[in-house]
């Protein structure tokens, strides 16, 4: 039976990973985290007796249901004339690696790696991110240079021109991706070595930031009233983001990444899907966010702003057309809690006063946070575990945080 595109698009993770049938052999593979990849199974040779195959064709939804039927049947006609379809893939694979190796400049190979990570595991953030550094610090300096020939003084300069802007940790986490495009450069038979790897090794330590900075629970009334008061005129939509960050503690890319399609009014929930959650996206998990009186009438005020389509922080200033991660950060210095709170410091004052204040243990609470857990075994949970004392609790929180009065 044919799958359409709403099918596609609602298919669930379970517990295994799990292959949906469309017609043609076409299949559409779900992985627990939620991830889906399309595959074309055939048999090569085309007879009864021929070795069954799977072709991979790429993940969903960057190639949709339509493309996934046109890339099937271009391979099949491919099939029909006698060409193995996997092999032929192999060898075209081939060809491009010997066509890149006379112009194995670093921003070439750079290039090429990034593509393969961003249409692997990164995230889309995480992937920007990346690129931001190599266009900015990498590429003017050695991007012309090739990977072969490639000295570690050039890279201990891309090193030394970040440090003097006085940013060491920035300085080490370019020159970290400087050495990964040169483990791929050297896994392509492009390089004997790695300088960068070498540099890596004595680079500087990195600064010791507190990334964490939160309020002590006697300074919550000034928060709250600062909030309340907004005495810099900051705009609505990021008044009601520091709200939320109180309220319902998520990280910030989850809060500013919201869409309208993820809240759920009625039932009080904010479901965010597992493509947005932070870790590796085999790794990531879809998280339930039981929302409170007080955080829906936020985000109904945000809906009246807004509007109901697409996501619930709009803006016209950014690429993404969504609220910048540094809004709330510059917001809350502004106001005058610079070195007392920051945006990720909301989540380290809730796991911290909701032990305290309320008395609930921790193990709801980092449920609650969506702490990513390192144990495999532990991290094995169902997405609703606690939910009906994670419900509780958000509503007791907001109660506690935001009296009557307030």
């Amino acid at each position: 039976m044919a799958l359409t595109d709403a099918q596609v698009k609602a298919a669930k993770p379970q517990s295994k990973r799990r292959r949906i049938s469309d017609e043609g052999g076409l299949l559409l593979e779900v992985d627990p985290a939620g991830g889906k990849y399309w595959l074309w199974r055939h048999r090569y040779p085309p007879t009864k007796n021929g070795k069954q195959q799977d072709y991979r064709i790429g993940p969903y939804p960057r190639i949709g249901l339509k493309q996934a039927r046109l890339e099937r049947d271009e391979q099949r006609l491919l099939l029909r004339q006698g060409i193995n379809p996997c092999e032929r893939k192999r060898l075209q694979k081939q060809e491009w690696l010997e066509e890149l190796k006379p112009e194995n400049s670093f921003k070439a190979v750079a290039t090429t790696w990034h593509q393969l990570k961003a249409a692997g595991t990164w995230s889309t953030r995480h992937a920007d991110d990346v690129m931001k550094k190599l266009s900015k610090d990498v590429f003017p300096a050695i991007g012309e240079v090739g990977v072969a020939q490639l000295s570690k003084q050039q890279c201990n300069g891309v090193l030394n021109r970040i440090q003097k802007r006085g940013s060491l940790e920035q300085a080490k986490r370019t020159l970290n991706v400087i050495a990964q495009v040169m483990d791929y450069a050297v896994h392509l038979d492009l390089c004997q070595s790695n300088p960068a790897r070498s540099v890596l090794k004595v680079a500087p330590v990195k600064q010791t930031v507190d990334h964490f900075v939160a309020i002590n629970w006697s300074e919550l009334p000034e928060l709250r009233q600062t909030l309340l008061d907004n005495p810099k005129n900051c705009d609505a939509m990021t008044i009601h983001g520091l709200w939320l960050l109180l309220l319902c503690f998520p990280r910030t890319q989850e809060l500013v990444g919201a869409r309208w399609d993820e809240i759920d009014f009625e039932k009080s929930m904010w479901t965010v899907p597992a493509e947005r959650m932070k870790g590796k996206r085999g790794n990531r998990k879809e998280h339930l966010i039981p929302l409170s009186q007080q955080a829906k009438e936020h985000f109904k005020a945000l809906h009246a702003i807004n509007g109901d389509e697409g996501t619930v922080f709009k803006s016209i200033r950014t690429k993404s057309g969504m609220l910048s991660n540094n809004t709330f950060n510059m917001a809350l210095k502004r106001m005058g809690f610079d070195g007392r709170m920051t945006p990720h410091g909301f989540r380290a004052f809730a796991m911290t006063n909701i032990q305290e204040q309320l008395g609930i243990e921790l193990r709801v609470v980092d449920r609650q946070l969506a702490h990513i857990e390192k144990s495999k075994v532990t991290a094995a949970y169902n997405r609703a575990e606690y939910i009906e004392e994670r419900k509780s609790m958000m509503q007791r929180w907001a109660d506690l945080v935001i009296p009557k009065q307030a």
